[in-house]
């Protein structure tokens, strides 16, 4: 079974939370800064520590610490770190990601959608895949959009994000998005993410080696292979898949 929800580094929070006033001055002058595709070069900040997801994660941007999961996110403690950094450091769009990972993990899932659009218009990857899959669930307050957030998982496939690779080949899969089902482009994206350990490429990969699809010779050994990667790192959807083809994890 191929995975159907969008990935993010992260699992999204839904308890609500209001942290907007924090953030009002800030995002005045955020709104204004040119996008930049890369970040502006900002030395490793706490809120780097605290908010950065997992190294594994990142992909092809920048990981200054070693990151940490969302479920051992300090939602406080990151939010006043990243606000500080935003601060110090304005053009840093990484800074503004994480200030919206933090706000997503404290429940404040407006204020996440809000950052993250600032972030994403200044060029930052993991903002762009993480508000296409906000746009594509219709988190956030925000209307659901699959044509958008296909286009915002291509910025940040186009970077090397694996997250962004892995949804936009799951949208390809399945033909969605205002995109043609195409699986030999799904599979290409797939190949692309799981060689960086994302899980819900590595799902994916596997399905389509369990049905032969794009171009791909059936083989159930190679797709239980991707399913246990995916299933070391947690997936549910993995795990299913090796249960029905009665395999052991």
């Amino acid at each position: 079974m191929m995975p159907h929800a969008p990935a993010r580094p992260e699992t999204p929070c839904s308890s609500p939370a209001h942290w907007g006033a924090v953030w009002a001055a800030l995002l005045v002058g955020l709104a204004a800064l040119p996008a930049m595709a890369q970040p502006a070069g900002a030395p490793d900040h706490e809120c780097d520590r605290l908010a950065q997801p997992p190294r594994q994660a990142m992909g092809r941007l920048p990981a200054l610490a070693e990151g940490v999961g969302y479920a051992t996110l300090r939602a406080g403690a990151a939010r006043a770190a990243c606000a500080q950094a935003m601060a110090e450091a304005p053009a840093e769009m990484r800074f503004v990601a994480y200030a919206a990972r933090a706000a997503d993990k404290g429940g404040d899932s407006r204020e996440a959608a809000r950052l993250y659009r600032i972030a994403a218009d200044g060029g930052n990857a993991m903002a762009q895949n993480n508000l296409g899959a906000m746009l594509e669930a219709g988190e956030g307050a925000l209307p659901r959009n699959p044509r958008e957030a296909a286009r915002l998982y291509r910025l940040a496939a186009d970077q090397g994000f694996p997250a962004g690779q892995a949804n936009l080949g799951t949208l390809y899969a399945f033909g969605r998005g205002g995109l043609p089902r195409d699986d030999r482009e799904a599979v290409r994206l797939f190949q692309m993410a799981a060689e960086q350990e994302d899980a819900q490429a590595q799902t994916g990969l596997g399905v389509m080696y369990a049905e032969g699809r794009g171009g791909l010779p059936r083989d159930t050994q190679e797709a239980a292979r991707m399913w246990r990667l995916a299933a070391d790192q947690g997936s549910t959807e993995a795990r299913n898949n090796l249960r029905k083809l009665g395999v052991r994890n």
